[in-house]
């Protein structure tokens, strides 16, 4: 009867939102924080986390060592953000289009930078950390409420000082930054709202992403390896030494012989030429010097591309593997791999920014330029074929053909 009169009158009771089942293993809350990547009582989940934070400080150190590591994962946020991108807007809201641009045209804002920042920090530390800055005008509005006109900008941050906060439905509720106050750690939580996060290659079930140096960890100390033995080798054999043999078994060096040889040996520089007696013999040392130093280099150099996911081509490798065709395999999986970094980025900015920036979801979005140069030429090909015939605009005209190119409209006729 009671929920008969509250339908006649039009009063329905708010709709709860839908609660999940199940948990992530690596889920925890502040009742039930063992949960957490997947241990029990009475682990000690904070030193868990203190553990991954050093991690990362170890991941970026590697990072900013340089080398083919460095090489590898550089060539992500080039490949990426290289060929450019657009705002591109629904049909009629060419004025939230201009109100995102005026924001971008701001002397302190640089997207372009935003993103390829978020790239490389989300390949280091698995997760990219970046705080939402509002404006003064924004007041005491919490972050969920801010629209146009409440952000100032962008400022990356060290995701090694973050905590990801989340439930045990994995969930996030908020993050923590630590951080230093005259050598004493000091915690600030953060408002998830603030924080706009990049993950590139997610662990089902985990809230932190997965750093591409945490993945080839073991290539690289590996590589590492046997670069150090190659150089030990060089550094013992890589120059040509002489055996000094004295005497034989009929007629044994003595003491004295010994010692003369020895001073001429401390004599010898690059014009020494040697006349001896029957009794010595000179024998020649390491002549060749180290042998097949890029066999056992390039095995470990072709297991590191492979692991941090870029062709071997990019670290200075040659053809192997996969016949002639093998570079062409290789260059164009990566440049798939590119394409699904430029949608996950583009989807992350537009939903987490520029909808608030316009205060209408998906009116405005990101679209990236596309990376191979192989598909811009089937393209064309496929334009051309599409537009053969007596009447070239019979299945697409001219405008569409531009557009599918990414080339503009052109101008009308009356212009």
């Amino acid at each position: 009867m009671f929920e008969r009169l509250k339908r006649t009158l039009g009063i329905t009771p708010a709709a709860k939102p839908a609660e999940p089942q199940t948990r992530v293993v690596s889920g925890g809350t502040v009742d039930n924080p063992f949960m957490r990547l997947g241990f029990t009582p009475p682990v000690d989940t904070l030193s868990l986390e203190q553990k991954r934070q050093k991690n990362v400080q170890i991941w970026r150190t590697i990072y900013r060592k340089g080398g083919p590591v460095a090489t590898a994962i550089d060539a992500y946020p080039k490949k990426a953000l290289t060929n450019g991108w657009n705002l591109v807007c629904e049909e009629g809201r060419d004025d939230l289009k201009d109100l995102v641009q005026a924001w971008l045209d701001q002397e302190h804002v640089d997207l372009g930078d935003f993103m390829r920042q978020a790239v490389l920090d989300a390949c280091v530390c698995g997760t990219a950390i970046q705080e939402i800055i509002p404006t003064r005008g924004a007041g005491n509005k919490k972050p969920a409420a801010w629209g146009p006109g409440d952000i100032w900008g962008v400022v990356p941050r060290d995701a090694s000082s973050f905590r990801i906060q989340y439930d045990a439905y994995g969930r996030i509720v908020g993050y923590t930054q630590t951080v230093y106050d005259k050598m004493s750690p000091k915690e600030i939580p953060v408002d998830q709202g603030c924080i706009l996060s990049l993950t590139l290659w997610p662990m089902p079930g985990e809230v932190y992403g997965i750093s591409l140096i945490e993945r080839a960890y073991d290539d690289i100390m590996r590589d590492c390896d046997v670069v150090e033995s190659i150089t030990k080798a060089i550094h013992r054999h890589g120059t040509p030494k002489q055996q000094w043999q004295c005497g034989d078994n009929d007629h044994p060096a003595s003491t004295t012989d010994l010692d003369t040889v020895k001073k001429e040996i401390q004599t010898i520089d690059k014009l020494t030429d040697f006349a001896t007696t029957h009794l010595v013999k000179i024998n020649p040392l390491d002549v060749a010097g180290v042998q097949n130093i890029e066999a056992y280099s390039n095995v470990t150099l072709a297991r590191l591309a492979a692991a941090l996911g870029v062709p071997r081509e990019m670290l200075g490798l040659t053809e192997g593997g996969l016949g002639s065709g093998g570079p062409t395999v290789r260059m164009q999986d990566f440049y798939d791999t590119i394409s699904s970094i430029q949608e996950a980025v583009a989807r992350t900015y537009s939903r987490k920014l520029l909808d608030r920036l316009t205060g209408v979801p998906g009116a405005v979005w990101i679209e990236f330029n596309d990376v191979s140069p192989e598909d811009e030429k089937k393209k064309a090909e496929v334009v051309e074929l599409l537009r053969r015939g007596l009447d070239p605009d019979a299945v697409i005209d001219a405008d569409e053909a531009r557009e599918w190119v990414g080339l503009s409209k052109r101008k009308e006729e009356n212009e």
